[in-house]
């Protein structure tokens, strides 16, 4: 689901949001510098504040989403992964953001052997005992909340499709039907 081209086209779009902001900042710094050196007090007081403005907005408004986003896909490409088989359960209509990404939460009903698996890796009695209290609200059924991208909602299996998942974190990666 991810490619070096989606890392390829948030670089891209890092580079054109500083293009497009490194004028605007060179022009009010250069009035601010002006207005320093020739005395106008209320040009420099002026130009000082849009500078400001101005780079605080370039860098939260377009630069760090998309710096966030970024990261998120590296993360993805080099992180560690996981491989989680079950049946979808229900997809979100509404996306929200989770780790710089827009996501669709994607409730996943554990197949016997992964969920047989993830009860031996608690040992614990606090874990025993949150597992228990899980188990008992989900009807005995293991599930697992995870998180898929909402721009590669395409192709993505439908609800009761039995799939193998591959995770990087609560995100998913990749999907082969099973």
């Amino acid at each position: 689901m991810y490619s070096q081209r989606d890392i390829d086209e948030i670089n891209g779009r890092i580079r054109r949001n500083v293009i497009a902001l490194a004028p605007v900042l060179a022009a009010l710094l250069a009035a601010y510098i002006y207005g320093l050196h020739a005395g106008i007090q209320w040009l420099a007081m002026a130009a000082g504040a849009l500078l400001f403005v101005a780079a605080c907005y370039g860098v939260l408004a377009y630069l760090w989403p998309n710096m966030r986003y970024r990261s998120f896909l590296y993360a993805m490409q080099d992180g560690l992964t996981r491989t989680v088989r079950g049946t979808i359960l229900e997809i979100a209509d509404k996306a929200e953001l989770q780790d710089g990404a827009m996501v669709l939460p994607v409730r996943l009903k554990l197949s016997d052997d992964d969920a047989g698996a993830a009860e031996a890796r608690h040992t614990s009695a606090l874990a025993e005992r949150l597992r228990l209290e899980q188990s008992e609200e989900s009807g005995g059924e293991a599930e697992r909340l995870l998180y898929l991208n909402a721009s590669k909602r395409q192709g993505f299996p439908g609800p009761g499709t039995a799939v193998s998942l591959i995770c990087s974190g609560r995100h998913i990666k990749q999907v082969d039907a099973a």
